[in-house]
């Protein structure tokens, strides 16, 4: 029987190409080379710093960070504590740290309270398999991998020590004495996140890349003024890559938290107990953070966190007037009615004494320690306030 004229014009119809239609074959026919049809994993965790946090959108997620600035301020124990908060938030998560400068400290890793390993068949849920390397070859290899090929669905948090550190293979190799140029930082960084970084933060894995900062070169040797902070390694392809660059800032003698207020660092009475780290956001997500230097508190032999949170809630309640002086002479001070009434509400522990007049900031923080499921309550219910 001869089709209709209708019949024709439905089979017309039926053959006609649409951009939808094409795109969905284009998809379909090159399922390795796109990602469009995997769910995305996501999450948050905190840095460990609450004011850090609030300008941070709430804490970390699948994200390229870049941790830079001088040495010993502070670079290795904020990953670690990062590491930390994403095992305690993140049901299956493991870290690969890649030691390509040979250095983290003894001190660092008993401090964190995280467990670390050589062995592969160690390298548990919730542990940081340490490889000890430098050649770049041997690393992109192993990013790749642990990222295309997950099939136990784990999070991963790559922590690179540092880009500065790698090498590539041949280079190794090569003689001192002949005129090679030899791959850098920037052109070996470039190249690793352009083959990993769209996979790496659509499955939900983090990654923390420290940077060492190269010093300005003084041209006049008899000049007393201090040299100005340099630059810092990894190349533009890096600050591109990075969601975050957190710039360590240099301590100095005011930053320090002495046990004497009133003494002086270096008179032979007086010990500092902690210090203020300090960090310059030099790249943020967040619009409103970029090029903030937020101060937060450290307490020095502080296990597993040396982040000084009773400290830093003190700060909080004093600036948000929810602490308050009611007294010029001995210090007394004072909680506000709607913060005591919050932890009446609480109920957090039936032996929770709850003060409403102190003696000084340091009466307020030691009341805190000695109860830390009251700070850990006031904490979120801050972040809250601070972040929505």
């Amino acid at each position: 029987m001869p089709k209709t004229i209708k019949d024709k014009t439905t089979e017309t119809e039926e053959l006609k190409v649409t951009s939808k239609s094409q795109l969905q074959s284009i998809l379909k026919d090159n399922k390795e080379d796109h990602y469009n049809f995997e769910e995305r994993v996501d999450w948050k965790i905190s840095t460990g710093s609450l004011l850090l946090d609030s300008y941070m959108g709430g804490g970390i997620g699948p994200s390229l960070v870049r941790v830079c600035g001088s040495p010993n301020e502070g670079k290795s124990p904020e990953c670690l504590e990062i590491i930390r908060n994403l095992f305690l938030t993140v049901e299956k998560s493991k870290c690969l740290w890649v030691l390509s400068e040979g250095r983290l400290s003894q001190e660092n890793k008993e401090r964190c309270g995280l467990t670390f390993t050589t062995n592969p068949e160690e390298w548990e849920n919730h542990t940081i398999f340490i490889l000890e390397t430098n050649t770049y070859e041997l690393v992109i290899k192993t990013l790749r991998e642990m990222v295309l090929n997950n099939p136990e669905e784990f999070v991963y948090c790559f922590c690179i020590d540092s880009l500065d550190g790698l090498m590539q293979r041949d280079d190794l190799h090569k003689d001192f004495d002949k005129n090679v140029q030899v791959a850098g930082a920037p052109a070996l960084s470039k190249r690793l996140f352009q083959s990993i970084s769209v996979g790496m933060f659509k499955y939900g894995h983090l990654c923390l890349c420290t940077s060492q900062i190269t010093s300005e070169i003084k041209l006049d040797p008899y000049s007393k003024a201090p040299p100005r902070m340099g630059n810092f390694s990894g190349g533009n392809s890096l600050g591109h890559w990075s969601d975050f660059i957190l710039e360590f800032q240099p301590s100095y003698n005011i930053d320090y938290i002495l046990d004497n207020p009133s003494g002086r660092l270096n008179d032979g009475k007086t010990k500092p107990i902690g210090k203020w780290s300090k960090v310059l956001i030099q790249k943020s997500t967040i619009e409103t953070s970029r090029k903030q230097l937020i101060k937060y508190p450290i307490k020095f032999g502080r296990k597993p966190s040396g982040i000084w949170l009773e400290y830093e809630l003190v700060d909080i309640m004093l600036m948000f007037s929810l602490l308050k002086k009611i007294s010029k002479q001995g210090g007394w001070m004072e909680l506000s009615e709607s913060i005591i009434n919050k932890i009446k509400e609480s109920s957090l522990d039936e032996n929770l004494e709850i003060k409403e007049k102190f003696q000084g900031e340091d009466s307020v923080r030691e009341w805190l320690e000695k109860y830390p499921k009251l700070t850990k309550f006031l904490l979120e219910d801050f972040k809250n306030t601070l972040i929505h």
